[in-house]
């Protein structure tokens, strides 16, 4: 299965969050979206959310894939999505996870912020 929209190939912009070392789990995301036909920037770890946001814009992208096992999940994500709505992208998609460091009790309050599932 490939995914597109009617105008051109699906982009996302992939990264571990800021003082994350563990890259395996987004790069296997990764994998998945290139292989599903997504055009994927992968910007690796430890990365901002200043520096998502700028690269997300910069690539015309319609999400942004995070892995977060850092710790400060709720905070980055909510901080993720009012960057996007100031900088008039409040419509590009955020998708995070974290393993087990995002607990059940935190997905509603992060969808709350605009996270999706």
């Amino acid at each position: 299965m490939t995914f597109s929209t009617k105008k051109r190939p699906l982009r996302f912009v992939t990264a571990a969050s800021l003082f994350d070392g563990h890259d395996a789990s987004i790069n296997i995301m990764r994998r998945l979206l290139q292989t599903s036909g997504v055009e994927v920037v992968h910007l690796g770890h430890n990365r901002s959310v200043d520096e998502i946001v700028r690269a997300a814009v910069q690539e015309d992208v319609q999400g942004i894939a995070v892995s977060s096992y850092q710790g400060g999940h709720i905070e980055f994500f909510h901080y993720m999505t009012e960057k996007l709505a100031q900088q008039g992208a409040g419509g590009i998609k955020v998708f995070g996870g974290g393993g087990g460091v995002i607990v059940p009790d935190e997905i509603l309050e992060l969808e709350r912020s605009g996270v999706e599932k």
